[in-house]
């Protein structure tokens, strides 16, 4: 699958459809580390106790299965997950002729932020400055 440009307007439009998305993804990841770090350990081998660990055992699996399924959805629609406990997502766009990463997380509204490919997250700069050098490369144009 080849990378998906999204402009900062198409961002910001396809956060408004994955928003209920990327919330149950970052519900499935904390419930998933939950039930992870959970050990259970039984005083006897009845079979009730057998039982409920393959209900535990099903419930962690199918909640795996369903975030899976929503990373790949989400993927698919042009996201780049960083980081699942944070929620730190990015979308490839593309300015002044070179590739970069569109910043965003669910407590944001929209896309605040944008950084160069071969930088981290920590190094993110205001999608203000983005339409700033649009202006300027605009006025140069006149």
């Amino acid at each position: 699958m080849s990378k998906i440009y999204l402009s900062v307007s198409q961002a910001n439009d396809l956060i408004q459809k994955i928003k209920f998305d990327v919330d149950r993804l970052f519900e499935l990841n904390e419930q998933l580390q939950f039930l992870d770090n959970t050990k259970i350990e039984f005083d006897n081998d009845s079979m009730e106790n057998f039982l409920l660990e393959v209900e535990l055992n099903k419930n962690f699996h199918e909640k795996n299965l369903e975030m899976y399924t929503l990373l790949g959805f989400l993927i698919r629609q042009g996201c780049v997950m960083r980081d699942l406990e944070k929620m730190e997502i990015d979308f490839y766009s593309r300015h002044a002729g070179k590739e970069i990463l569109l910043c965003w997380r669910p407590n944001e509204e929209q896309v605040l932020f944008w950084h160069s490919l071969d930088e981290d997250v920590s190094k993110r700069k205001s999608i203000k400055q983005l339409n700033e050098e649009a202006i300027e490369n605009l006025k140069k144009l006149m």
